[in-house]
C-alpha cells in the first residue's frame, strides 16, 4: 500500500513538474512534457473509468409503459455540439464490433432498427443530465417507448450504457467505449443475449464527455 501512494504521489508530482515549466529545455522536462502529450491528465482518469465503474446494463421483458415527459435538451444545443464529433463514424464502429462479438459466439447478428436508434439517440443526450438507468423524469428507460413516434412494441429490449472523457479520434472512442462494455459481465451478456434481434445506437458529445447507447430489442 506505502509503495502504491509512493507511486501515485511520484506520477503526480511528475505532472506538476511538466506542467509548470520549471524543467523546460532540459532532458527531463522535455521527457516529461512528452509523457503528459500523451497519458491523460489526473483529472480526467475518474472520468475514463466511468465507462465500465459508473456504467450499467438492464434489460426488460415487461409490457408495462408508463406515461412519460420529453427531454429538455434544446436542438440548438445538442446541433452545435455534435458538429464536433462524427457520430455515424462512432455508432458503425459500435455496430460492426458488435456483430463481429456475436459471431463468434456462434449468434445472430442484430439488425439496425430505426426505432430503437431514434431511442439510443434520446437516451443518449439523458445520460448527460443523469447517467443512469433512470431517465431524467425518474421512470424507467424503457418508458421512452411511450415517447411521441417512438413506439416499439416488444417481447424484450435491454439497454447499455457508457461515457468516457473524449480525447481519442471517433474510431479510438468507440473501440474505447465498447471494450468497457466487453469488460463488464453485465454489458456483455447484454451483447451476447441470443434473443435480441435488432439494434439502435445512439450517441452525444457535451465538449467534454462522450456518451453511447445501446438499444436492443426484439419486436412483437
Amino acid at each position: 500500500m506505502r509503495k502504491l501512494i509512493t507511486l501515485l504521489l511520484a506520477i503526480l508530482f511528475g505532472f506538476w513538474l511538466a506542467t509548470t515549466g520549471i524543467l523546460h529545455g532540459t532532458i527531463v522536462g522535455d521527457w516529461l512534457e512528452t509523457i503528459v502529450n500523451i497519458v491523460p491528465s489526473p483529472n480526467e482518469w475518474p472520468n475514463f473509468s466511468t465507462v465500465t465503474d459508473k456504467s450499467l446494463d438492464i434489460s426488460d421483458s415487461s409490457d408495462q409503459l408508463s406515461t412519460i415527459e420529453k427531454s429538455d435538451q434544446s436542438a440548438s444545443s445538442y446541433q452545435s455540439e455534435s458538429s464536433e464529433v462524427d457520430y455515424q463514424i462512432v455508432e458503425e464502429r459500435i455496430f460492426i464490433l458488435l456483430n463481429d462479438l456475436r459471431e463468434e459466439q456462434g449468434l445472430n447478428s442484430l439488425k439496425k432498427n430505426n426505432i430503437l436508434k431514434k431511442a439510443a439517440d434520446l437516451r443518449a443526450q439523458e445520460t448527460e443530465v443523469s447517467f443512469s438507468h433512470t431517465r431524467p423524469n425518474g421512470k424507467n428507460p424503457f418508458t421512452i417507448f411511450e415517447e411521441n413516434g417512438l413506439a416499439y412494441p416488444y417481447r424484450v429490449v435491454g439497454e447499455n450504457l457508457g461515457m468516457a472523457t473524449y480525447y481519442l479520434d471517433e474510431k479510438e472512442m468507440a473501440e474505447l467505449l465498447f471494450n468497457g462494455w466487453v469488460e463488464s459481465e453485465g454489458h456483455y451478456e447484454n451483447m451476447i443475449r441470443p434473443d435480441y434481434e435488432e439494434i439502435g445506437i445512439g450517441v452525444h458529445y457535451d465538449g467534454e464527455f462522450l456518451y453511447a447507447t445501446q438499444m436492443f430489442g426484439t419486436p412483437m
